[in-house]
């Protein structure tokens, strides 16, 4: 059943839209400019890393880094672990 979940989750994430990554960006009070949010939809619907597994959330997240900068890329980590929170799954990402 996790591996199922995560799977959706992971789907979810690479199909994200820009207004879609904007909204929850607001929802979960986290500073994302849309600019800001067009590389990121960008960067992970051509992301092959695993969200769930820390080491490719790391390499993930330093290859966002490196396209945007590092603070959008913790904006990115910070709203990634206050989804999870909030569908209960946090500890999913540890």
């Amino acid at each position: 059943m996790k591996n199922k979940a995560q799977q959706i989750i992971t789907q979810k994430l690479r199909s994200l839209t820009v207004d879609e990554l904007l909204t929850y960006s607001k929802r979960y009070n986290v500073s994302i400019s849309k600019k800001e949010a067009q590389h990121i939809v960008q960067a992970l619907k051509s992301s092959k890393e695993d969200p769930f597994d820390p080491k490719e959330r790391h390499i993930m997240l330093k290859k966002l880094a490196s396209i945007t900068s590092p603070e959008t890329a913790r904006q990115v980590n910070r709203l990634l672990h206050k989804f999870a929170k909030a569908y209960g799954v946090e500890d999913w990402l540890k």
